[in-house]
């Protein structure tokens, strides 16, 4: 992501009292788990040696349902570009890395949006 960008939603989340982590290349091949500080999950630290994102992807863990509401809203209401490639933290996705969460995502928006 390009820092004016991470600096709008730095920005948002501030205002909400919403934690951000950025994650770099190094670290995508992490569990979403750790990356999302879950304490039963642990940082691997071994760098990632896989393909490059070629697309911005975000993770948001911890919302209410309300709250993940309120926060995509204030996203598009302060004019933030969107980021196609979002999803939430849920069980089925804790294991796998970020590489794995990246390719399942990215296949998703191709199937949708060509």
């Amino acid at each position: 992501m390009d820092e004016s960008k991470v600096s709008l939603i730095r920005a948002l989340c501030g205002n909400m009292n919403v934690r951000l982590v950025r994650v770099y290349r190094p670290q995508y091949g992490e569990t979403i788990g750790a990356l999302a500080g879950i304490p039963a999950f642990r940082l691997t630290n071994q760098p990632y040696r896989g393909e490059d994102f070629t697309m911005e992807m975000m993770i948001l863990c911890g919302f209410k349902p309300d709250e993940l509401d309120a926060f995509l809203q204030a996203y598009r209401e302060m004019g933030i570009p969107p980021v196609w490639l979002k999803a939430t933290v849920t069980p089925h996705n804790l294991n796998w890395s970020a590489a794995q969460l990246y390719r399942e995502l990215a296949e998703e928006h191709r199937q949708l949006h060509g």
